[in-house]
């Protein structure tokens, strides 16, 4: 699909060389490493060995406490192997792990396989944890702040941190924050032997909806799903000047359907949509901003939403098949905004229209339109009352199956293993974060810190909101402090 001059034969073409840069500036910045040779194979090994491992949970379901400790140890052993350290290594010939990456890999089996081998005396001793149980947890902390580190960066173990050092230190926190002093076998205990730490809702997500469907999305690009996304969204729209903006926003809003990551869609999207955007004549701080907007979209956009939406079903004890229900509204109204922005910015900047050498959005739709048929499964099997987990299953083997309807996008033993190990990958980035998470949970739990703040928020507004003249008493009271 290339991109043909418009009103000027002689006009060279935008250069496939900017395209490249582009994606390799991007590349270049990722966290992530390009790796080659034997650990990469060791990686793909690995990461669809915990694919494989979430989808046999799903037939074969096994209690939390031992299913959430291995799966994290398979998940750090990856993110060590595949994230780079400190320093990094962009600049060497190689982007290979390092000797102390693959130290941290094997050092992230020791606690969890500690965990899983006396899993159901380990958790019942969380409130009068041996040294050895204490010793183990501290290991398995500090592992997975590390990792979250080198996924998202720095700022989020600091936040975790700061929520330690408050269960730690509570006495000298001043007036309402004020909480009692938990030693550090106590927050270990809380924190990673038992369900509102580590092992909580957080990372009870990652390891069942998430991994699930990151596998389902890589077979879909596998399967020549993204491709057809691409060429539909070129080829929807007219020959007018708002229709590149358009052609980027339909093409964010269907390969977001399917990632559920608006990173990774930005990214997939950017690589081709930018040179027309360029050659349209969007600037490029506003071309920018059309290609992050309409892939940022990503996260709310049903079936496959982001991690939030996940946790979103758990926490409020609802169906996910009703969490795609409300997201459709705000997923509309959202890429109906960007339309509008799109129409405005095509006459500010005097955008017209491109040639795209791409077929008819009908022969399209005719020919590769069965692609849409597993994005439709999903919602028809939880309707049908299917758990979301076998759901996304089946119309990930639904998706498999359609992918021998055409030739070049068969799903050949090495697609498959290739599909496994992306799926697996692409959750890493949520891992780590989702465990973390689960400590700031946790300290909130033990430390009551998440009541206080709701009577502290009630308190202020009610406060904020009374009339001058009014003389009733506010019901509400901060503790430690006299009522207002």
């Amino acid at each position: 699909m290339t991109a043909r001059p418009d009103g000027d034969e002689h006009r060279p073409e935008a250069p496939v060389v900017d395209e490249e840069a582009l994606l390799a500036e991007y590349e270049s910045e990722k966290p992530a490493r390009h790796l080659s040779g034997l650990p990469l194979r060791v990686v793909q090994v690995i990461g669809a060995i915990l694919t494989l491992y979430g989808l046999w949970w799903v037939f074969n379901p096994m209690p939390a406490q031992q299913y959430l400790p291995s799966f994290l140890a398979i998940g750090l052993a990856m993110t060590f192997l595949v994230y780079r350290g400190w320093g990094g290594s962009r600049g060497s010939a190689t982007d290979n792990p390092h000797l102390l990456d693959w130290l941290l890999a094997v050092v992230a089996l020791v606690p969890f396989v500690y965990i899983v081998a006396d899993w159901d005396s380990f958790f019942r001793r969380a409130v009068v944890p041996t040294d050895l149980d204490v010793v183990m947890g501290t290991l398995a902390i500090l592992l997975v702040l590390e990792a979250a580190r080198r996924t998202v960066g720095l700022v989020v173990p600091l936040v975790v941190i700061g929520f330690l050092a408050y269960a730690y230190f509570g006495p000298y926190f001043p007036g309402p924050f004020a909480t009692s002093s938990f030693t550090w076998e106590r927050l270990v205990g809380h924190n990673m032997m038992g369900t509102q730490g580590v092992f909580g809702v957080p990372m009870e997500v990652a390891a069942t909806y998430i991994i699930l469907f990151t596998l389902y999305g890589a077979v879909l690009t596998a399967s020549g799903a993204t491709r057809f996304f691409i060429d539909l969204s070129f080829a929807a729209f007219g020959q007018s000047g708002a229709g590149p903006g358009r052609t980027v926003t339909l093409a964010g809003f269907l390969l977001g359907t399917v990632s559920g990551s608006g990173v990774a869609t930005t990214v997939t999207l950017g690589g081709v949509a930018w040179p027309l955007l360029r050659k349209a004549g969007y600037p490029k701080e506003h071309g920018g901003a059309v290609l992050a907007a309409a892939g940022i979209g990503a996260i709310l956009s049903p079936p496959t939403l982001g991690a939030a939406a996940f946790i979103i079903a758990e926490l409020l004890n609802v169906s996910y098949l009703q969490v795609l229900i409300w997201a459709t509204i705000p997923t509309l109204l959202y890429y109906l905004g960007i339309i509008l922005a799109v129409e405005m910015d095509a006459r500010r900047y005097h955008t017209h229209a491109i040639g795209i050498d791409v077929r008819p959005a009908s022969a399209l739709l005719l020919r590769f339109g069965y692609h849409f048929s597993s994005l439709v499964a999903i919602v028809v099997f939880m309707a049908l009352g299917l758990t979301p987990f076998r759901a996304v299953v089946y119309a990930t083997v639904l998706a498999f199956g359609l992918s021998f309807l055409e030739r070049s996008a068969w799903m050949t033993p090495r697609r498959i293993g290739e599909a496994l190990a992306t799926g697996a990958t692409g959750a890493l980035s949520v891992i780590p974060v989702m465990a973390v998470a689960g400590i700031i949970v946790g300290v909130m739990t033990l430390t009551g810190l998440g009541l206080k703040l709701a009577g502290i928020i009630v308190a202020l507004a009610g406060g904020s909101s009374r009339s001058p003249r009014s003389t009733r008493p506010s019901r509400w009271c901060c503790s430690g402090s006299r009522c207002r």
